[in-house]
């Protein structure tokens, strides 16, 4: 964890450029492969590197390998890797296949608000009026954005599939962030992810053969580009994302931390323009806006509070 400042900011910086690159990546995968194979693909090399690092991390502290000591604990582990891993990936990698990278990352950006809201109502965490505002702003822009800037495909509510898809991504988020943070009062944030991941990979590959069961055909392959987009989210989207985004956390707080996720919609924005050759039209500028307007404007009223309980973000989109 060593580095000044100025490291620090440049590895968050950089985290957030990997995970707008998500969206690209998990978009290039699917063009090649059925979305459970690509998101059991992801979380089998994600999963594996997370205990390597885990047993690594262990071992140079001198403790035992985190296991969980109640059926509780494994519940709530369980429940990390149910929500923000197979049942986030699903919509994720499934909406993607009917969406653009660039919508995904613009409907996503809404998970921070999300989750204020449903912590609100579940861990009874007072909403301030600034979040109020800044969740209904961030909603009008999802709206403008799912809706393509159009009065009439609302008024027909004849919305692109991949987007409402992607609309569950965000809840699936919230809940895991929330359950993660109930799993960080047993649990450091890198065994709380593994255990996430791996329980995640355990139900999303029994899912990639119950897909392949029903689709038929050759088992999926990848291309060579496919493996990179792969290695892309298991590796730079999860593994390292998630090493530097807490090392961030430790080193500024959760709360200045929180600030750089702002970046994610427009690095996902740009790298779609870049590889997929996605264009940006006035819509998706205009409703982008107003979502990032939305999360900086709820943002801005968080307490010290932000600063103990992080929660778990693995999977990085949000993210990540």
């Amino acid at each position: 964890m060593g580095g000044g400042i100025g490291t620090v900011y440049l590895k968050l910086v950089l985290t957030m450029f990997f995970w707008g690159g998500t969206f690209v990546a998990a978009r290039l995968a699917v063009q090649e492969a059925p979305p459970f194979f690509a998101a059991s693909c992801r979380f089998a090399i994600a999963a594996a590197c997370l205990v390597a690092l885990t047993v690594w991390h262990s071992r140079r502290q001198g403790g035992r390998l985190p296991a969980p000591r109640t059926l509780r604990e494994a519940a709530i582990l369980f429940s990390l890797g149910l929500t923000g891993i197979f049942c986030y990936n699903a919509l994720f990698f499934t909406g993607l296949k009917l969406t653009t990278a660039t919508n995904g990352a613009l409907i996503v950006a809404i998970n921070p608000l999300l989750t204020a809201v449903l912590s609100a109502l579940w861990l009874r965490e007072r909403i301030s009026p600034g979040q109020a505002a800044g969740l209904l702003l961030s909603l009008f822009g999802v709206s403008i954005v799912v809706a393509k800037g159009s009065w009439a495909v609302l008024a027909s509510l004849s919305f692109n599939n991949g987007d409402l898809i992607m609309l569950g991504a965000p809840l699936c988020w919230a809940l895991y962030s929330i359950l993660g943070k109930k799993a960080l009062a047993s649990f450091t944030p890198l065994a709380a992810t593994t255990y996430a991941a791996l329980f995640g990979a355990a139900m999303l590959i029994p899912a990639a053969f119950l897909e392949h069961g029903a689709v038929g055909g050759e088992i999926p392959s990848f291309t060579p580009v496919g493996w990179l987009a792969v290695l892309q989210l298991a590796l730079l989207g999860t593994v390292v994302g998630f090493v530097w985004w807490y090392e961030g956390v430790q080193r500024i707080g959760a709360a200045r931390a929180a600030v750089f996720v702002n970046l994610v919609p427009f690095f996902g924005a740009l790298q779609a323009a870049l590889f997929l050759g996605e264009k940006v039209v006035a819509a998706q500028l205009l409703g982008g806006s107003l979502v990032m307007a939305g999360v900086y404007w709820g943002s801005r009223g968080r307490d010290e509070r932000c600063e103990k309980g992080v929660g778990s973000v693995a999977a990085g989109e949000g993210e990540a």
